[in-house]
């Protein structure tokens, strides 16, 4: 009886060390995906590096710099979730009419975008908001406001202080 004891005790030991080993090589494939899938989007739309010039700065298309500036909202509680980057991509995808490929790597350029300045998510929105003005017209505008309240409240419930006033500044600064 013992004996059969202690084989299951050691079965059981493989299997709990493979379930966990399995878990973390799902996590690992997670993370390969995100950087994969910036790669691609960085690549898709064609970024080139100019000298002297912040990648914030020269967005001519309006789409990444709304996606930019959801990513940067999102960022503003913490790192980016799951749950926000599909949010960001979703949300994307209905605004901007495209198929789920394309709205996932506008998402992940936009979180690229805010990646070229870690430090301060109000920089990267002030910078993105800059190459939308005279682009959106006052519906695209509070569809955009719309889109950040909705990011920005994915974790959490509600817009904090420091978003609503980050909110409020880009609805000024969008005119």
């Amino acid at each position: 009886m013992h004996i059969l004891l202690g084989v299951l005790g050691v079965v059981g030991v493989a299997l709990l060390w493979l379930w966990r080993i399995r878990n973390a090589a799902g996590a690992a494939r997670e993370v390969v995906d995100v950087a994969d899938d910036l790669r691609a989007a960085v690549r898709r739309f064609g970024y080139s590096r100019k000298a002297n010039q912040n990648p914030l700065d020269g967005i001519e298309d309006p789409r990444l710099a709304a996606s930019g500036i959801l990513a940067a909202f999102a960022n503003m509680d913490g790192a980016l979730s799951r749950d926000e980057i599909d949010g960001i991509a979703g949300l994307c995808g209905g605004a901007f009419g495209c198929d789920a490929e394309e709205a996932d790597q506008i998402g992940a350029y936009g979180r690229w975008l805010i990646q070229q300045s870690p430090a301060n998510m109000d920089e990267v929105i002030r910078r993105l908001a800059r190459n939308l003005i005279g682009r959106l017209d006052a519906a695209e505008k509070q569809e955009l406001l719309a889109m950040v309240e909705q990011v920005a409240s994915i974790e959490g419930g509600g817009l904090s202080e420091t978003q609503q006033d980050s909110l409020e500044r880009l609805a000024r600064q969008l005119g």
